[in-house]
């Protein structure tokens, strides 16, 4: 006799599954009730451990891998007929392990059972020979990874971080790019680069791009744009320093390997133009950077024309935005989180090379 997969003998069903948080159902049988016509502990425990593990699937990117490594749960009552839910959601979550609880409920809303659990993360399937990835951001609520092509980034477009900078107010805005190996995911670790000097942080806003342009309109501007993200324009500020003194590019100081951390993305359908947003930065708990979209010399509409006259946009590419004031240096062993009002928020820490 062929056995059927077990999540389809056991009949659970995901019903919600977004960014760390996870839904699953199950319409009790016959086959899940012992002769007492009690639901089994171990199906309980599965219909848990289905919970957990979606909601750490939902958090990690679409090509990683990640299996149960301990499940405690704890039975508070019985069920024997309707429908339970278990809902699953991340605590903590690194590049190798997440943590998560949560909780099976009856018809009545009466809490039956709770577990929480650890997950052991790799970056590839075990056993399968690592793959260089190609870039890629993903989309708020469907998982849809998006290949990233050209990352633009903005420079001077806050008139207090011009100011910090020792930049004039009437300077124009400028614009350089960072290579795809600079973009990096929530919960990533980078590498602080040796013998560079200091490293600083930026919090910006990041515009995706959706639809291709060249020389757009502004009455189209917007609807080129799919979406939004938080991102860290992460800066080996010395390095640039001595750039600007020689006038040379910067490209040294703004292109290393994870210097453009980006969050997933919500649809410019949630978020609106991208005016008028909170914007912040903690490092280890400490607020340094904090402002809001509508003090940018230069709009998301204007941003987008102005890059879309010197260069063909494409679906993916990315534009950062410019940083408020407060930018400062970081140290191995920081933990950095950005957020983004309506968007969501980005963690990463630093680590020694």
């Amino acid at each position: 006799m062929q056995i059927p997969p077990f999540n389809s003998y056991l009949g659970t069903k995901v019903v919600v599954k977004e960014t760390g948080n996870a839904t699953v159902v199950l319409d009790l049988a016959p086959h899940h009730l012992n002769r007492r016509g009690v639901t089994h502990g171990g199906v309980i425990t599965s219909l848990l451990d289905s919970a957990l593990g979606a909601a750490v699937i939902s958090s990690i990117p679409a090509e990683w891998w990640c299996a149960t490594t301990s499940l405690s749960t704890q039975f508070l009552e019985g069920a024997g007929q309707g429908r339970l839910t278990a809902t699953g959601r991340v605590l903590r979550r690194g590049r190798r392990v997440a943590f998560a609880e949560g909780e099976v409920r009856d018809e009545r809303q009466r809490v039956i059972a709770t577990a929480t659990g650890t997950w052991h993360l790799w970056a590839h399937r075990p056993g399968k020979p690592a793959e260089l990835p190609e870039p890629f951001v993903v989309l708020r609520g469907s998982g849809e990874m998006l290949r990233v092509g050209q990352v633009v980034a903005v420079g001077r477009n806050y008139a207090d971080h011009k100011a910090e900078m020792g930049a004039t107010p009437s300077s124009p805005p400028v614009f350089f790019f960072k290579p795809s190996s600079a973009v990096v995911h929530d919960g990533a670790t980078i590498l602080f680069p040796t013998g560079a000097g200091a490293l600083h942080h930026e919090v910006e806003m990041v515009v995706v791009v959706g639809k291709p342009g060249k020389a757009i309109p502004r009455e189209k501007a917007l609807h080129h744009v799919l979406g939004f993200a938080v991102g860290l324009d992460l800066t080996l500020r010395d390095l640039q320093s001595e750039a600007k003194k020689r006038g040379e590019p910067w490209a040294a100081s703004k292109g290393f390997d994870g210097s453009a951390p980006v969050s997933s993305v919500a649809l410019r359908d949630e978020v609106g133009d991208g005016s008028g947003l909170e914007i912040a930065l903690t490092v280890n708990g400490e607020q340094r950077q904090h402002g809001s979209t509508s003090q940018m010399l230069h709009s998301v509409t204007d941003l987008v024309c102005w890059t879309s006259e010197r260069l063909t946009l494409q679906r993916g590419d990315l534009i950062f935005t410019g940083t408020p004031a407060g930018v400062g240096p970081l140290h191995p062993g920081d933990r950095l989180e950005a957020t983004l009002e309506k968007v969501g928020s980005l963690r990463v820490r630093i680590e020694a090379e």
